[in-house]
């Protein structure tokens, strides 16, 4: 096989805030199965085919587990963030599968859909409260977190009283900008406060997610505590911070595209389209898909040999112009559901039946009640995160 020499360092800088890396488009036409440095001077392997990321993310012979020596992290934040993860999306099957089943009850898409209703009435309350304070607003805070966060509550059966410390803990632990000391607090502080949560239900067990997991799972001596913890962890993560930045950038988008705006405002219809078009446009989850090598595998013409590390980016399979015509125009007619935005394969999103149903309610309904909505200021000044999923800091709003 012919060396593949490492000529890029990894993360690479996006060039416009709403598109991926440029660098994407450059090797998915050059070198498609590519070498990358990492902060620790590590290389790993860089993916940028939309056949080859979902071959990879499927492929048995490739590992999810953080603990094998070579795993490839983004930043030593990261590296010391999910360091001492032990929930399902870090384990390999078997233990993966049987951890996954444990939960798959409660994210059936049947099961999600029973949410809708309150996820109307949830929906409604923010945008009076929105309408009554008037703008200008900042819609991070009054819609894009408060959704998701209030639902997570409501699935774990949590004080919604506490989702400023979720918000919070959750924020610190996954940006890129905070010494990994303190990402690594934010994560043990979240998993301390469900130690506890887990403590008060184990003999008072109520109808909700974590009393289900104590009564059947760790009682029954499947699941231990700590595996408990990092599962809840997983799911606070997972619920709150991808769908919370999936709806401030949604808005964002769709008011850099007033066409695309007017389609979904001329007919409501179109918003399930528009949703599965924002997924793949945005893939915000742009840190998450990285892997490691643990057999032999032949991509095309280039061999990834067992412990090499590797980064398939959802973010360039989503914009493969094999697979996606003219890929960085955003159009909500297009049919975008073979998107990888909730990845694939065995570790693909658990909750994406509930994301889907968030997204749908509030791009259904925001630009109804608000159908003037527009920023209130410069989208030059705006500031974008640096942190595992992608999103904007702030997103002022006026009417």
């Amino acid at each position: 096989m012919t060396e593949i020499k490492t000529e890029h360092v990894w993360p690479f800088e996006r060039t416009s805030p709403l598109d991926p890396p440029p660098v994407f488009a450059e090797l998915r036409a050059t070198c498609p199965v590519s070498k990358v440095s990492t902060w620790n001077g590590r290389e790993a392997w860089l993916l940028t085919r939309y056949a080859d990321i979902r071959a990879v993310l499927a492929d048995p012979g490739i590992s999810s587990d953080l603990t094998i020596e070579g795993f490839p992290e983004p930043t030593p934040t990261v590296a010391a963030a999910r360091g001492g993860q032990k929930n399902f999306a870090r384990m390999d099957p078997p233990k993966h599968d049987e951890h996954r089943r444990m939960l798959a009850p409660d994210f059936k898409i049947h099961h999600v859909a029973e949410l809708r209703g309150y996820l109307n009435e949830l929906v409604d309350v923010l945008l009076d409260r929105m309408e009554q304070l008037g703008g200008p607003l900042d819609l991070v805070d009054m819609l894009a977190q408060p959704v998701p966060s209030s639902v997570i509550c409501q699935i774990l059966d949590l004080p919604t009283e506490r989702s400023d410390f979720f918000q919070d803990r959750v924020k610190t632990w996954m940006s890129f900008d905070n010494p990994p000391a303190v990402a690594s607090q934010a994560n043990q502080d979240i998993l301390d406060y469900f130690s506890e949560v887990v403590d008060e239900r184990f003999d008072k067990p109520g109808d909700d997610l974590i009393s289900r997991m104590i009564t059947n799972q760790v009682k029954a001596g499947k699941l231990g505590k700590d595996e408990l913890l990092h599962i809840l962890q997983l799911l606070l993560v997972g619920g709150f911070d991808t769908t919370a930045n999936m709806i401030a950038l949604g808005t964002l988008t769709l008011l850099n595209h007033p066409d695309q705006l007017a389609l979904l405002r001329d007919d409501p219809s179109l918003v399930n389209s528009a949703v599965e078009e924002l997924l793949r446009y945005l893939s915000v989850a742009h840190q998450v898909a990285f892997r490691l090598a643990t057999d032999d595998i032949e991509l095309g013409a280039q061999c990834i040999h067992a412990g090499e590390g590797v980064i398939a980016p959802i973010a360039a399979a989503n914009r493969d112009p094999e697979v996606f015509a003219d890929p960085d125009k955003f159009d909500i007619t297009r049919d975008a559901r073979r998107h990888v935005a909730f990845g694939f394969g065995l570790h693909q999103c658990l909750g994406q039946p509930l994301a889907r149903i968030e997204l749908q309610v509030v791009f259904s309904k925001l630009f109804v009640r608000f159908p003037h909505l527009r920023l209130a200021g410069n989208a030059d000044d705006l500031a974008f995160r640096n942190s595992i999923i992608y999103g904007v800091a702030e997103l002022p709003v006026i009417w």
